[in-house]
């Protein structure tokens, strides 16, 4: 296992697996300057392409390529100083290709507490449920649903809703209106540490997985079709916040995450 850590001047230190680009690791500050590994458990990896080749970083940068059946990806991570892991992605294709990045997996708390109280914000208007649930094929509109997450509101209280109390956590993909331009499009906020993940995308979707210790967001799988290109953008930015300017309507308890 290679790994590499890119480092900004806040104390940061960001921890990359050089063989499926994953995110291994993230120190982060909470509200009283502590630092905690802010990641859970390293992503499985049938579920990321591998076999990536990786230079140590240069001014910041941390460059990977992919070469495998007629797909070739360079993905580059940088850590800025304000707390933003970019990752910067072209892909191009000489036959039909499909590849996938491994998703952060993230406890803003940290490794042994729960995610339940993690209050999620996501501008989606549109959600698609796991395979099977959508009867016409069209992404249901969040409105009224226990997915509508427009107005900030805890992970635990939506799991609770009559129509996912038997599902572990969420799997699904969300969808926004508009792409190509970089924009924030979910922010997540730990009551207990203070906190905050802004997630910012230039495409107009992602997918939203949680667990009880863990939750992630990320560009959905991509495939290419022969001759084609594509390029998008992801950035993860960590900092603090007060708990009370998230304007959360609906209770946070932090006892789940004792």
């Amino acid at each position: 296992m290679t790994m590499f850590t890119l480092h900004n001047a806040r104390g940061m230190r960001v921890a990359i697996e050089a063989h499926d680009a994953s995110v291994r690791a993230w120190w982060a500050p909470d509200r009283y300057g502590r630092l905690a590994d802010v990641l859970g458990a390293a992503p499985p990896a049938a579920r990321s392409s591998t076999g990536w080749r990786c230079a140590p970083p240069v001014d910041g940068h941390l460059l990977l390529q992919l070469a495998h059946d007629g797909l070739s990806v360079r993905l580059t991570y940088r850590l800025d100083d304000d707390g933003s892991l970019h990752l910067d992605c072209a892909a191009t294709a000489d036959t039909v290709s499909r590849f996938a990045l491994a998703a952060p997996r993230f406890n803003l708390q940290g490794h042994h507490a729960a995610v339940a109280d993690h209050v999620l914000r996501l501008a989606a208007d549109h959600y698609w449920p796991w395979p099977g649930r959508c009867a016409d094929g069209a992404p249901l509109d969040v409105a009224g649903s226990a997915f509508d997450f427009r107005q900030p509101a805890p992970l635990a209280s939506r799991l609770a809703w009559p129509a996912l109390m038997h599902l572990p956590g969420f799997g699904h993909d969300f969808y926004w209106t508009g792409s190509g331009q970089l924009r924030e499009v979910a922010r997540v906020a730990d009551p207990a540490s203070g906190r905050v993940l802004r997630f910012s995308s230039s495409q107009d979707s992602c997918h939203l997985s949680s667990d009880a210790r863990c939750f992630s967001l990320l560009a959905r799988g991509v495939q290419l079709q022969p001759g084609q290109m594509m390029r998008f953008t992801l950035a993860y930015r960590l900092g603090v916040q007060d708990l009370d300017a998230f304007d959360i309507s609906e209770p946070v308890s932090m006892m789940s995450n004792k």
